[in-house]
């Protein structure tokens, strides 16, 4: 089989299963609910939670992948159809959203309180110094220097996107946004399962 009819298996694979995903996603965004169900104490609750989290993240990568999957099966059609791919005609508009929003959630999860500021302005002030030395840098203080005026230079022009990363992980890995999106794409999951959607059906009911 060549590469490109195994890609393209995948591919459309990612794009089959995305009811599971969308499942099993919504399992793990909705464990603040579910654990809460269980019974399990509070103070135990917090620790399942953060494991679950871990499982999640490569579930919300995934989610990610799929969206780009289907997305670029519908680019390679002839005819594409309104519903974004004719063979799968619930993964609509509707699907990508929830997979969107799933899969931030999943992410941003675990690394919510990672700070990439500091460790990317770091790395670029070590190459920079790195690279004084490699070129025939000899002195310390020179070194030093470079090394203080990359590290704060970088670190205080991305500081705002990092504080707009941190605000957004923030609300979106908070328990009642993650229990939210787990539900929704939960039902879109089981409504794909049946050949429908939420859209579809929000549809039906309007005037």
């Amino acid at each position: 089989m060549a590469a490109v009819d195994i890609v393209q298996n995948v591919l459309h694979n990612l794009v089959f299963w995305s009811f599971l995903i969308l499942i099993l996603g919504g399992l793990l965004a909705a464990s603040w609910l579910l654990v809460r169900l269980a019974g399990v104490s509070s103070d135990d609750m917090s620790n399942i939670v953060d494991k679950l989290s871990l499982i999640g993240f490569p579930i919300g990568v995934i989610a990610l992948i799929t969206i780009g999957a289907g997305l670029f099966l519908w680019s390679t059609m002839v005819e594409p159809d309104p519903l974004f791919i004719d063979e799968y005609p619930t993964f609509d508009l509707v699907t990508i959203v929830c997979l969107c929003i799933l899969g931030f959630v999943l992410i941003l999860r675990p690394i919510k309180d990672f700070r990439f500021g500091a460790f990317i302005s770091l790395a670029i002030g070590l190459f920079g110094a790195g690279l004084l030395v490699f070129l025939g840098a000899e002195s310390v203080k020179l070194l030093s220097v470079v090394l203080f005026i990359l590290f704060f230079g970088i670190y205080l022009s991305i500081k705002i996107f990092e504080d707009l990363y941190l605000l957004i992980a923030e609300v979106l890995s908070s328990p009642l946004i993650s229990v939210i999106v787990g539900i929704l794409c939960i039902l879109q999951g089981i409504f794909q399962i049946l050949g429908l959607s939420i859209g579809g059906i929000i549809l039906i009911f309007l005037p």
